[in-house]
This record gives C-alpha cells, structure tokens and sequence, in this order.
C-alpha cells in the first residue's frame, strides 16, 4: 500500500540556488519547462558572505508553469490535479525561509496524500534535517505547525517530508502492522498499543481491508490507544 504516493500536481515550487540564475536554471529543470513558459518571483538574491564562505545565503525564487499541467519527468504518469490553498503556499513558504535562513540549499513544494497535505524537501544535507530516527525533521515540523497555526488562526494538518523518508518510514510501520495482524490472528487476543496519531492512521489504513482483523481508537489526548483485535464473524 502506497499510503505516501502522491498524485498531484505541482502549482508552483520554491526554489534555492547559489545564485538567481542558478536557482532559475534548476526550477526549469524540475518543472521541465522553458524560461519563456515560466513565472518567476525572486524572494532573496542571497549572499555570497565574507570571502564567498562565512555567513553566506542560497538565492530563493518561487516558479510556475504558465502552462496548464507542465509536469516534471519525475513525477509519475498518473496524476489527479489540486488547487494549492493559502494554508498550503503559506506552509511552504515557511519552511522555504527557514531553510533559506539556516543555510540550505534546498527545494520545497506541496503535494497532497492519503494522509492529507505534504510538504517535500529536497536537499543535499538531508540527512542533518532529518535527524538520527527522523527526530529532526519531526521538530521542524513542529515548529512550521506551531508558525502556520498562529497565522491561520487555527489547528493545521500537514506533514513534513524530507528526501522521501516518511516513505521510509511508513514502510516499517506497516511492516509493523502486518506482523501484528498475524499475531492477533495466531493467539485470537485484541492487542492494544500507544502511538502516534499519525502512526495510528497509517496502521488503520494498511489492515482496514484485512479479512482476520479490525482496528479502533480509543481514550483521548496522550492515553488514545490503538486496538487492533480479531474480526467479528
């Protein structure tokens, strides 16, 4: 089950580069487009710093395809199109700065997922974003919560995903769901866990068809529990 893959269809991206023209030059790239197709918005032309090294910033640009449905060569074939809300571009946005502001050179864009509204980072540092078991990345979308929340005035669900590794992630979990779906099947006895409510959604979808097993939710706030327990006949 692909809960992560994504069909979408990217509006316009953020991007970094060493300078503007270099930004540019991989915002066409992405987009596979021409520069005469494209929308471009400089948000910073950067700095090089003292001697080109201490201090210095990435440029940042946003880019869209003036083209209704430009597509890059990495996304896949299949595609079901959405309109970027304000929540969305403002969520990018804010983690486009802080990036930007902390040195990074990287990509940001939208995509929405069976989990809800994603925002994918690309960058060559990735693994210092991520943090040893996604504990980084896990902070910084906190943080980008707690930011958008205060603007929009109100609760927000989106999820942070750097370098494609809450695929990796979401592997392990349902890897995780399955050995628990045969292991209530084997003994006949419910098991009840506490997890993460994003954890607990993804292990919902991944034995929500299973012929031997049911799943719930129960208890509030921090004590919300899982019980995965065997299927009613």
């Amino acid at each position: 089950m692909d809960i992560m893959g994504a069909q979408y269809m990217k509006n316009e991206i953020e991007v970094t580069g060493k300078t503007v023209d270099e930004a540019i030059e991989n915002g066409l790239k992405k987009l596979n487009i021409d520069r005469k197709d494209a929308e471009i918005k400089i948000l910073d032309e950067g700095k090089s710093g003292l001697f080109g090294l201490m201090g210095s910033t990435p440029a940042l640009i946003k880019i869209s395809s003036k083209k209704e449905g430009s597509l890059s060569d990495s996304d896949v074939e299949e595609k079901n199109s959405f309109d970027i809300s304000d929540e969305q571009k403002s969520a990018v946005e804010i983690v486009s700065k802080i990036l930007h502001l902390s040195g990074f050179d990287a990509e940001v864009s939208v995509s929405n997922t069976l989990l809800g509204a994603c925002i994918n980072v690309s960058c060559k540092d990735s693994a210092i974003l991520i943090g040893g078991q996604g504990q980084t990345m896990d902070a910084l979308e906190y943080i980008v919560k707690l930011i958008l929340s205060k603007k929009v005035g109100k609760g927000v669900k989106i999820s942070l995903n750097i370098d494609k590794y809450l695929e990796k992630r979401n592997e392990k979990i349902i890897k995780k769901a399955k050995e628990l779906e045969e292991k209530v099947k084997a003994t006949g006895e419910a098991i009840s866990l506490k997890m993460p409510s994003n954890e607990r959604k993804i292990i919902h979808m991944a034995l929500r068809d299973s012929e031997y097993v049911e799943t719930i939710s129960e208890g509030e706030g921090e004590e919300r529990k899982l019980i995965i327990s065997p299927k009613k006949a």
